[in-house]
């Protein structure tokens, strides 16, 4: 099994994004507790050109098209900053709709996500006091559009590529350096939130 997990760079008025620390720090120490799996976990960031909409999905899709061709994934785990929420949240269905706009004129309104377990592995985060919950909806900007693309290419392609995407509120130090009055979590947290999952996904993937 290949597991891929990506997050995204800082954007708008953000100097940091939670998820590009938290994908740099499983990148510079990978937690004991996933050392065994360290040859089928690969951490990368989906780039992308901030300046317009259009700029901002050309550039995802080509970013998004190198690390799938790159790696070869069995399983994706994307995530993305939602600087409102105040846990973690994975998502249940992505639409095909990006800032108003139809993303795939000729693909279906929406696809559920196919992370196994979804309901198991949000228990499992709480178990740990780690706060997290379902969502059903990823938003429409390139959180949503990237769950819906790899869905989207799974489906044509016929490779049973699974894939989920997991929603993360900010972090401690981004809020303690733009001083800013927003729901957070500590980059520890985030990090327990990705052994939790890699481990619970890599073992459904060998009972597979």
């Amino acid at each position: 099994m290949k597991l891929l997990i990506t997050g995204y760079p800082p954007f708008d008025q953000f100097p940091l994004n939670s998820t590009h620390q938290l994908i740099e720090s499983m990148k510079a120490d990978l937690p004991v507790e996933l050392s065994a799996l360290s040859e089928s976990i690969v951490f990368d960031i989906v780039d992308f050109d901030n300046t317009d909409s259009d700029s901002q999905q050309r550039t995802m899709l080509a970013s998004y098209r190198r690390v799938m061709d790159s790696y070869q994934p069995d399983v994706c785990l994307f995530c993305g900053q939602a600087a409102a929420r105040t846990m973690l949240t994975l998502e249940t269905i992505a639409i095909n709709i990006f800032k108003g706009d139809i993303i795939d004129p000729v693909g279906p309104p929406a696809y559920w996500a196919t992370l196994p377990e979804q309901k198991t592995l949000v228990a499992n985060l709480c178990a740990a006091s780690i706060p997290a919950k379902l969502s059903h909806h990823a938003g429409t900007h390139l959180c949503n559009h990237i769950l819906y693309t790899a869905l989207r290419d799974a489906e044509q392609s016929g490779t049973g590529v699974r894939a989920g995407f997991l929603h993360l509120p900010m972090t401690a130090s981004q809020v303690i350096e733009g001083n800013e009055n927003r729901p957070f979590v500590p980059l520890s947290m985030t990090r327990e939130a990705l052994i939790i999952a890699i481990r619970q996904l890599a073992g459904m993937q060998r009972e597979a």
